[in-house]
């Protein structure tokens, strides 16, 4: 005798949001302790690197809104035309 499961009535999770099988068990972490624990070493970033940093944000913030601009006035024109 073949059992097959019922299929869903109701919605299905995505599989990332359903639960985990009963074979897999969640591992605890553990961090390292002692002398030999590793350390995370800081790097200071030179400042021209900042300043590039703070340039890419600036010309992204400029694209976007140039988008923007594009999108109302697209939006404007779809509106007045009906």
């Amino acid at each position: 005798m073949h059992v097959t499961a019922a299929a869903p009535t109701g919605p299905v999770a995505p599989p990332h949001l359903q639960p985990l099988p009963d074979q897999v068990a969640p591992v605890p972490l553990q961090a390292p302790v002692g002398p030999h624990a590793p350390v995370a070493i800081i790097h200071e970033a030179p400042q021209p690197a900042a300043i590039v940093g703070v340039q890419g944000v600036m010309q992204q913030l400029k694209w976007i809104e140039k988008l923007v601009f594009v999108a109302i006035f697209l939006a404007l024109y779809a509106i007045m035309r009906k």
